[in-house]
């Protein structure tokens, strides 16, 4: 099952990272290799963290490459969405 960016942000609640932007940075605010982990939805919109993603990730091109190390361990502690649906 895919996840809208909308779904991830409410059913995840995730936390903002300690070195993220509050409340997010649109993508078009985003200069460089922020992370891409969406923190907030409005109409139109999704912010994301915005946190510096090291080099070596960003470059990589893995799963979770575009998160910052914060987001990266904070979804490695997540439980799949069948899990969670199993729950």
């Amino acid at each position: 099952m895919i996840r809208s960016v909308e779904d991830m942000v409410q059913e995840r609640n995730a936390p903002e990272a300690p070195a993220g932007v509050a409340g997010g940075r649109s993508l078009l605010e985003i200069e460089g290799a922020g992370c891409l982990f969406p923190v907030r939805r409005e109409p139109g919109t999704t912010f994301f963290c915005a946190a510096a993603v090291e080099p070596e990730n960003w470059a990589g091109g893995g799963q979770h490459s575009r998160y910052c190390a914060f987001h990266r361990d904070y979804l490695a502690c997540c439980e799949s969405v069948a899990e969670e649906k199993a729950a």
